[in-house]
């Protein structure tokens, strides 16, 4: 399976173009941040119509946007006031905002607009407003982001909002949800007690997200960076070590990682471009040996008439290159070493509630697995990593558990045995107390 992650927009909501992305990845995303809740309805029972796809759902978050209905031409040195609810400041231009102001330091004397594209010196802060003279000419899109230095964001309302927003969609289908800047684990707890089934995405995307990365990977089932927010948050020098410690502490805590932001941008502008900047193509090649279990492309496959170039490159390249590995912290446990050590030959688990998956995770989550489990929040846990493909099967069998084995991989062999004649079983259905495993064995192609 394909470690893209593709956001369905605009471009790509047909029927044909969804079924043509969904031959390279069956996890795609929606943000609902753009677009309607009725589009997303439609949008979410299209892909479902699609066997086996699963969605992410990116709520909107509590970071203000710009609410323009137009595109506005700012000039060097214009001065703008981006205001949330009122503002009486007359002439000059001013563009409301959809979220109040986060908590922002003193002293600040830059913030900027569209993931730190454009930067403003500060001329006014307070309550509801902030001032900003231009720092360059550029266009402004609709609906974007604005990022402010080590801020930080009030937690009460980002619970609020979310759950405002859950609550308002659930005609929407979807496996997932994205919670954009999430600084505790607090915010993951409180949103799981609303839907303890949903896998929950963790964003990091400021500087308390990025200390907390720890408890917040612990508490997520996944945990995305938008690279973007993060770096207009923390400062563009801090980026590059700040990916280093999410990946590291993320992996260490056995969950799966995405990376997003400006993958492959330079490719959206114009139909027919088929290669992507020397720059991208190093960014990519680092995201993957930050052992990113999915790369996330946003704007190159929502709005993007090039998207299938796009999608088809990316497919293309990270088939190719070398998988990298970080360093694994010594294993006393005699079984999970054994696990550490398989190379050469794909990896069977039958789980009912996929506690071993993490162990796998944190051990080897480079070989190839196939997945077989009763539960439908473990087969959409699967499909946020690359090397697993996941069969729901109706119902475990408890007893005569050797005979459901052996028929359920006998049914599935094809897939099973795709790559080689032999492959490592692990049987943890019913595991006992303080145990994550109950079998481990060698099995064959040709005893099936």
């Amino acid at each position: 399976m394909s470690k893209i992650l593709p956001t369905i927009g605009p471009i790509t909501e047909s029927r044909k173009s969804i079924s043509r992305i969904l031959k390279f990845s069956n996890l795609v995303r929606i943000n609902g941040a753009h677009n309607t809740l009725s589009w997303h309805k439609k949008i979410s029972k299209r892909i479902k119509k699609n066997k086996g796809s699963e969605i992410l759902l990116d709520l909107p978050g509590v970071k203000p946007r710009t609410n323009n209905d137009k595109k506005y031409l700012i000039k060097k040195n214009q001065k703008v006031a981006f205001f949330y609810k009122k503002c009486k400041i007359k002439k000059i231009l001013k563009i409301k905002i959809t979220a109040p102001l986060p908590n922002i330091s003193k002293g600040i004397k830059n913030f900027s607009v569209n993931d730190g594209k454009y930067f403003f010196r500060v001329k006014k802060i307070t309550k509801n407003f902030v001032i900003g003279k231009s720092l360059g000419s550029f266009e402004l899109e609709k609906k974007k982001g604005i990022n402010f230095f080590n801020s930080v964001y009030d937690e009460q309302i980002q619970k609020k909002m979310y759950l405002s927003f859950l609550k308002k969609a659930r005609g929407i289908k979807f496996d997932a949800v994205g919670l954009s800047y999430v600084q505790s684990e607090d915010l993951v707890n409180h949103i799981r007690k609303f839907n303890n089934n949903l896998i929950i995405v963790s964003k990091i995307e400021n500087i308390k997200g990025l200390k907390n990365i720890d408890e917040i990977s612990k508490k997520s089932d996944v945990v995305m960076v938008d690279r973007g927010d993060l770096s207009a948050e923390i400062g563009e020098h801090k980026l590059f070590p700040a990916m280093q410690k999410i990946s590291k502490i993320v992996k260490k805590n056995g969950k799966p990682l995405i990376i997003a932001t400006e993958n492959l941008e330079s490719m959206t502008f114009k139909k027919g471009i088929t290669n992507p900047t020397k720059s991208e193509i190093i960014s990519i090649a680092h995201s993957n040996n930050l052992l990113a279990d999915r790369i996330m492309l946003s704007a190159e496959t929502a709005v993007s008439r090039n998207w299938i170039n796009i999608v088809k490159w990316l497919d293309v390249f990270l088939k190719k290159i070398n998988k990298s590995s970080i360093e694994r912290k010594n294993e006393n446990d005699v079984f999970w070493k054994a696990v550490r050590e398989i190379r050469n030959i794909p990896l069977v688990i039958f789980t009912k509630k996929g506690y071993a998956l993490e162990k796998i995770n944190e051990t080897n989550d480079r070989t190839d697995l196939t997945v077989f489990t009763d539960s439908k929040k473990v087969k959409s846990f699967c499909a946020f990593k690359s090397n697993i493909v996941c069969i729901l099967i109706k119902k475990f069998t408890k007893s005569k558990s050797s005979n459901f084995i052996y028929n359920s991989i006998k049914k599935y062999k094809k897939i099973i045995f795709a790559k080689k004649d032999k492959a490592a079983l692990i049987y943890v259905a019913y595991p006992r107390r303080n145990s994550r495993a109950n079998t481990f064995s060698i099995i064959s192609e040709k005893d099936f």
